[in-house]
């Protein structure tokens, strides 16, 4: 599909084709292919706009400026030569700002700490600390996150059809096999609490629950560098929310089944490596645009937010009473 209202900027003809005139028939040949070219201006004009493409470096404008009788034709030439895969650029401008992936993994974790740190420590976590976090909050915080985990596979595989390096693709798609049936971990969790799997399993998930898997979904199919920057956000540990999730759990009484695994299954993610994936995964990058930089940070800080918005979610939403939502 054509994007831009100019094919090219520089036109002239590609390396190895050739051009040669018989009568007021110009010919221009590329390997098994090529095009036969006339007007009905008796002059030359035509036979020296080809010379100019042959040598290359004039604009557009500057081809229309130097060949004024064929000013109205020459956009339509260069269609019908560019259709026929004739013409490449003279040069190409010099690319700023590029990074290598390793280069924006370090970019992207210091505006993660930075914005993190503008929105605040989570809901949840100051709740915790502070000793008001209730029993019906953590056990909705799991209930959300197992609608996370069951999602992830279906998350993750549209992440899988992208035209990437191999160990970029090696990568997503043991994620793939490592988060299958995780959900099966979570339910036992929250089966620990009185929570019967099936009633779990048709629960509907908060608004903003759904909102994330939506997001990373999204950036799994359409955007794949943001999905790969998006996922040492739920894979990275939290040592500080472990310890006082544990405390809070044993000052309220649940019993270790239930907070055991959660944080069993953080530290495997640690010991495993699975927080260092996001890096991992972006050292095969070669090479990443300033603007494509640019996209991927607003879509991760965006995401940022909207974690932010999830945790306080969970706190108002299951403060009092476990409300599964489950609508028959």
């Amino acid at each position: 599909m054509q994007t831009s209202y100019q094919r090219f900027i520089t036109p002239r003809f590609r390396d190895g084709v050739q051009y040669a005139r018989h009568g007021e028939e110009h010919y221009i040949d590329y390997r098994q292919q090529g095009m036969v070219l006339s007007l009905d201006k008796k002059d030359n004009s035509l036979g020296n706009f080809l010379s100019d493409l042959k040598a290359g470096g004039k604009t557009q404008a500057e081809l229309k400026a130097a060949h004024p009788v064929l000013s109205d034709e020459i956009e339509d030439i260069i269609e019908q030569l560019d259709s026929h895969y004739l013409l490449t650029e003279s040069h190409y401008p010099n690319i700023s700002g590029t990074l290598s992936g390793k280069q924006f993994a370090n970019q992207l974790k210091r505006y993660s700490r930075v914005w993190h740190a503008q929105l605040g420590n989570s809901a949840l976590y100051t709740a915790m600390s502070e000793g008001r976090a209730t029993r019906s909050q953590l056990i909705g915080y799991t209930i959300e996150y197992y609608h996370i985990v069951k999602a992830a596979p279906s998350i993750i595989a549209p992440a899988m059809s992208h035209k990437c390096p191999d160990p970029v693709f090696q990568g997503i798609k043991q994620l793939f096999l490592e988060e299958h049936d995780h959900e099966t971990m979570m339910l036992k969790t929250l089966s620990a609490v009185g929570l019967p799997e099936e009633q779990v399993k048709k629960a509907t998930p908060l608004s903003s629950t759904f909102a994330i898997f939506c997001t990373l979904s999204t950036f799994a199919r359409q955007h794949l560098l943001s999905f790969i920057s998006a996922l040492f956000l739920f894979e990275e540990p939290y040592p500080e929310f472990n310890d006082v999730f544990v405390t809070t759990c044993q000052s309220l009484d649940l019993p270790e089944k239930f907070w055991k695994p959660i944080i069993d299954h953080s530290a495997i993610n640690e010991e495993g490596g699975h927080h260092l994936i996001t890096d991992e995964l972006l050292e095969h990058i070669s090479a990443i645009s300033a603007e494509e930089a640019r996209v991927t940070l607003v879509h991760i800080m965006t995401l940022l937010e909207t974690m932010k918005i999830w945790d306080a979610q969970i706190c108002s939403s299951y403060e009092s009473a476990l409300n599964l939502r489950i609508f028959v």
